[in-house]
């Protein structure tokens, strides 16, 4: 988006007496001080004569509104927890399931005295922002919203079409970002979430692929149908802590003060891969990659979307 710009300078050829000239300057240049301070205006001043030249020019993206509203479809178990509470800690009005800018520093803060005190960090209290209260305070003041919606609970991905879809919302548009992770990575990490065991042993193919689908973790929180109502973009679960933030940096702005370093909220234990049969079973591995990509949109559209012009990273 290109930049506005004004350009206003005084042509008056009119020359003030030096006693009265001084004053003058002293005091426009003091109001004028008060303007660059509030809005981040460029100011050159000519001292030998009676010209000033201002370049009055619109935010640049660290400290202002984008023009598009920004949304993290937080898909489970692809670290969207800490994602949204790094962002919130990082940028202003973010605004998340599991985190708010507003009130981040001090909810960190909290954290951080609870792991030196020994104690579990879990995304609670503020770091825990149910659907129902994100509505009441409303979406106004963010300029990027993260949410975690329950089928049957929070109606799923519909929430964004409903909210959000066509400009809807105040007329802004906005772009959906979705994390993608490897597949059978994602599935074991949902298995161990739930507290289910995977059957590499199942007998029938059928028994295979219903082991598979109990571990489905609210993977409805994508449908093709977004893409429908949005821009809809991807990026690399492995990098949504380096990249993705650095990508966002660009777009948002910055705190002015956040609580370092982040203290990660705990959802549950990380899944061993040496207790998973999966991974020494080509032949399951195969079977269930193959069925995932057959017969799931969301990793559908990772396996389009990754590596094509919609993926993000830093410089797209």
């Amino acid at each position: 988006m290109k930049k506005s710009r004004r350009q206003l300078s005084s042509k008056s050829t009119h020359r003030i007496p030096w006693g009265v000239k001084i004053p003058v300057l002293l005091s426009v240049a003091s109001s004028l001080l008060a303007v660059v301070v509030h809005h981040n205006i460029r100011i050159s001043l000519d001292l030998k004569g009676t010209h000033i030249d201002a370049v009055f020019a619109t935010k640049d993206a660290a400290t202002s509104h984008p023009p598009i509203l920004y949304g993290h479809v937080h898909m489970a178990k692809t670290g969207g927890t800490s994602l949204n509470g790094i962002l919130a800690n990082t940028f202003e009005r973010v605004c998340g399931h599991k985190g708010y800018s507003y009130d981040a520093f001090q909810d960190n803060e909290r954290a951080k005295i609870k792991l030196k005190k020994g104690q579990a960090i879990k995304p609670q209290g503020r770091s825990r922002v149910g659907l129902k209260s994100m509505k009441e305070i409303g979406f106004e003041e963010c300029d990027y919203v993260s949410v975690e919606t329950r089928k049957g609970v929070e109606t799923d991905w519909t929430f964004w079409r409903d909210t959000f879809g066509d400009g809807k919302f105040h007329g802004l548009k906005m772009e959906l970002h979705v994390p993608c992770r490897d597949r059978l990575d994602h599935l074991m990490s949902q298995c161990n979430q739930i507290g289910r065991i995977f059957a590499c042993d199942a007998k029938t193919d059928e028994e295979l692929f219903e082991s598979v689908k109990q571990c489905y973790d609210n993977l409805g929180r994508y449908d093709h149908q977004l893409q429908e109502h949005f821009d809809v973009r991807c990026f690399d679960f492995k990098t949504q802590f380096t990249d993705y933030p650095e990508y966002m940096a660009g777009i948002l702005q910055t705190r002015r003060f956040q609580s370092t370093p982040y203290v990660k909220r705990e959802t549950n234990s990380p899944h061993n891969q040496t207790n998973e049969c999966i991974w020494g079973n080509a032949t399951v591995s195969e079977k269930v990659e193959k069925y995932l990509l057959e017969t799931v949109p969301y990793y559908q559209f990772c396996d389009k979307c990754m590596g094509s012009d919609n993926e993000i990273f830093v410089g797209s």
